[in-house]
């Protein structure tokens, strides 16, 4: 019978059945039980870290990871990306990184961008794989604050203008200013630096996510005044 486990060969778990072991301790926090090691090709960052920090990075564990809420998805978002899944591992070595001691040299970007390599080791689909980066990349932008805050900031702010704009445009019949509009992520993914894709995905994704999302978070607030009625 062909394995079922979606990680082999691309990490190692320290258990019989290669199983992750995980045990819940609150409503929204796990305990992580096994020892994971990335065993892929490659984490995107051999030119920036020495072999020691490349083979630390590669391996997270209950000490290094005493706790851990898997996948920090908003319940509206759970339709396109689960808390878990293929990915988990991929998932834990990252949060262990996130807001952890980092190897010299090492910031939260390359983190992000080990996990995006992580992901495609798994075979986690293109298109989802750069969805799942780009909101992880968000994220790092986000918590940063000061200038990478600020340029995010613009950029929310332009893709909506981008978007308003294109929707003019195309009931307006001016199609040169939908072309412009059209383009324009291009541009304005510059103010993501170094996470430049991301810009790009987040921008040119934004109409086929937001309005499902959209209903998702409507929803959950019906549900929510009518339990509390």
């Amino acid at each position: 019978m062909a394995s079922t486990v979606p990680w082999r060969g691309s990490f190692e778990i320290d258990s019989a059945d290669e199983s992750i072991d995980l045990a819940q301790t609150s409503a929204g926090e796990f305990k992580l039980g096994a020892t994971i090691t990335y065993v892929g090709d490659s984490t995107g960052l051999e030119d920036v870290l020495d072999p020691d920090a490349l083979q630390d990075i590669r391996q997270v564990s209950p000490t290094t990871l005493p706790r851990t809420d898997l996948a920090s998805v908003p319940t509206a978002l759970t339709w396109l990306v689960g808390r878990y899944g293929a990915h988990t591992p991929a998932v834990l070595i990252h949060d262990r990184l996130i807001g952890g001691e980092l190897p010299e040299g090492m910031t939260e970007v390359h983190a992000d961008r080990y996990f995006r390599f992580m992901l495609a080791d798994l075979k986690i689909p293109l298109i989802r794989r750069w969805l799942i980066f780009t909101a992880v990349a968000l994220r790092t932008r986000f918590a940063s604050g000061g200038l990478a805050r600020l340029s995010l900031t613009l950029w929310i702010l332009g893709s909506i203008a981008g978007h308003g704009v294109a929707i003019y445009a195309a009931v307006a019949g001016t199609w040169w200013l939908f072309a412009a509009a059209a383009l324009a992520p291009v541009l304005f993914a510059g103010l993501w630096g170094r996470q430049y894709g991301a810009g790009i995905v987040g921008a040119y994704s934004a109409p086929g996510i937001l309005p499902p999302t959209l209903l998702g978070v409507i929803g959950y607030w019906v549900y929510w005044i009518l339990e509390r009625a």
